[in-house]
């Protein structure tokens, strides 16, 4: 489980803001979004949240995604976090 979480976790706000390794991050993050450990679909959340720093709109896309396939709601309140008035109600 720790293994896993820190795959993902490892994209921190420097690393995920230089939107260099996004593809990379959501393709770790696609193997984890069905996680039943729920450590790990919080690191997921938690990389989504820094990555949009980076890539606003490709990200949002990318949770309001999950959001409709069933992924469990705790990726996308981590996700979200950061995100203010409409912006965040437009999640639920």
């Amino acid at each position: 489980m720790w293994l896993r979480r820190t795959s993902v976790v490892l994209f921190t706000r420097k690393v995920a803001k230089s939107g260099q390794f996004t593809d990379f991050a959501l393709e770790m993050c696609n193997a984890l979004i069905y996680a039943e450990e729920d450590l790990v679909r919080k690191g997921v959340g938690w990389a989504l949240k820094d990555l949009m720093r980076a890539d606003r709109v490709r990200i949002k896309k990318y949770v309001r995604q999950l959001r409709k396939e069933g992924v469990s709601s705790r990726i996308a309140l981590y996700a979200i976090k950061d995100l203010k008035g409409q912006e965040r109600v437009e999640f639920f």
